[in-house]
């Protein structure tokens, strides 16, 4: 009988192998796809910037990738600008130089800034550093800070930017650099030290002075505008100076975090304490009003970018188109597919596609689909 059974056994074996199919796994596809000629540490993208209309320059705290947005995920042509400040470890670990079409800033520390090329080509050897003329006075903190995130050494027209370096608390007065950057074309298209002027900035007679907070700096309608200890300060290319004081709204107390343009008025994010608002300004800046008081606190975490004529909010690995209706900013969250657990960094709009950049890598997607609201 033991024969029959084995071979009964090996019989039902055998009918249940003719009915196995072989199963084809299908790709999960996202509305964001990954660049993944992006690799290494390349992948820590901090800033970014659209050169012209089809190269899209990143940097992580060291060097910048070239990347040619017509040939995504082999698109990788080299690393260049040179080591920002030699080969060693950026002053800040996640510091963003800011950056231009023609060149970037960054401190390596509290008393050096290298200022790079983003010129196509480029040359390691195109740029500069920057040491600032420190005063005598014994009262006086002295360095280049660590500007917050989205803030930066705001760059004005590809050519001028502006860098603090010095406060005097019991005196009452900050020291900055007004750099103006020159272009040559001895080394490869790269730029050059143009000229350096020193601006005092003095908060009005009626306020307290510097109080001991934190530095924000936006460059719009060729000036500067700078919130640097709980004083607000507007700048020009020329050096003039505007002090508003605490925030630029008389007896409001507060802070700039952030400034865009929507509908040709100036928009900036206003915070004191707990306390979140939205100041607007009709004429490039000089005067403020209240737009909205008391808005959500959130809004005060939001990084806010202009790509041309549109605003974008964005935060970790969410996205907002903002618009202007009324009296009222409208958010609308974009489809994030793709992008979720990615830390954002920037938003750009380069040929047929839009980019975002994150601390984890490089992705993008048509761009007439970057508008497709989250479902």
């Amino acid at each position: 009988m033991r024969p029959i059974i084995i071979i009964a056994l090996l019989a039902f074996v055998i009918a249940c192998k003719k009915t196995v199919t072989n199963i084809q796994l299908v790709p999960i596809t996202h509305s964001w796809s990954y660049d993944s000629s992006i690799w290494g540490n390349n992948k820590i993208i901090l800033s970014s910037v659209a050169t012209d209309d089809s190269t899209l320059v990143i940097y992580n705290k060291q060097v910048g990738t070239l990347i040619n947005t017509n040939h995504l995920n082999t698109s990788l042509l080299s690393n260049y600008g040179g080591y920002l400040n030699g080969g060693g470890i950026v002053y800040g670990t996640l510091l963003p130089p800011s950056i231009s079409q023609k060149f970037g800033v960054t401190p390596t520390d509290s008393n050096h800034l290298r200022v790079f090329s983003t010129f196509i080509p480029t040359s390691n050897y195109g740029g500069f550093y920057l040491t600032p003329n420190y005063s005598s006075s014994n009262t006086a903190i002295k360095g280049y800070p660590l500007a917050n995130i989205g803030a930066g050494y705001s760059i004005v027209n590809n050519r001028y930017f502006l860098a603090p370096y010095e406060i005097d608390f019991p005196n009452k007065i900050a020291k900055c650099n007004l750099v103006r950057v020159d272009t040559t074309f001895g080394i490869q298209y790269s730029i050059q030290f143009g000229s350096s002027k020193d601006i005092s900035l003095i908060p009005p007679a009626s306020t307290h002075g510097f109080e001991f907070g934190n530095y924000w700096s936006f460059s719009y309608f060729n000036k500067f505008f700078i919130t640097l200890s709980d004083q607000f300060f507007r700048v020009d290319t020329m050096g003039n100076v505007k002090a508003f004081g605490v925030g630029p709204i008389a007896n409001i107390g507060g802070r700039v975090i952030q400034i865009f343009t929507l509908n040709n008025y100036l928009l900036a994010i206003y915070t004191s304490g707990l306390t979140t608002s939205i100041i607007l300004s009709s004429d490039f800046g000089e005067t403020w009003s209240v737009f909205a008081n008391n808005v959500d606190s959130y809004y005060g975490l939001f990084t806010f970018q202009n790509i041309n004529a549109d605003v974008y909010a964005y935060f970790q690995s969410q996205i907002w188109k903002v618009t202007l209706n009324g009296n009222n900013l409208n958010f609308v969250e974009l489809d994030n597919d793709g992008l979720q657990t990615n830390q954002i960094t920037g938003i750009n709009k380069v040929g047929k596609n839009a980019f975002v950049t994150t601390t984890s890598g490089l992705f993008y997607r048509d761009t007439s689909s970057f508008n497709t609201p989250k479902k």
